[in-house]
């Protein structure tokens, strides 16, 4: 099944939360994982103006989100007015 998203939808993957505290191999429980709210661009519709293919987003906390698998995966669709930064490297 292929997903092409319309308008200013943005097809997202979420960015996994770290499993282990930086540097030192020990396991973070899944109860203390924090939600970031940061997600990669998997497929965006043809009114997407601001974001690309690749790009690690910062997305709204209160939005709503369309669930859906994709390549056996899970995914959501936003609308692009919910991103709020592109996160970059330094």
């Amino acid at each position: 099944m292929k997903i092409r998203p319309l308008g200013s939808k943005v097809l997202l993957k979420e960015k996994e939360a770290p499993k282990f505290f930086k540097g030192t191999g020990i396991l973070i429980p899944q109860t203390q994982h924090s939600k970031e709210y940061m997600a990669y661009v998997v497929k965006m519709g043809k009114n997407v103006a601001n974001v690309k293919e690749g790009d690690l987003i910062k997305y709204a906390k209160h939005i709503q989100v369309i669930e859906m698998e994709h390549e056996g995966e899970d995914h959501f669709l936003i609308d692009e007015k919910d991103i709020h930064a592109i996160i970059e490297d330094d």
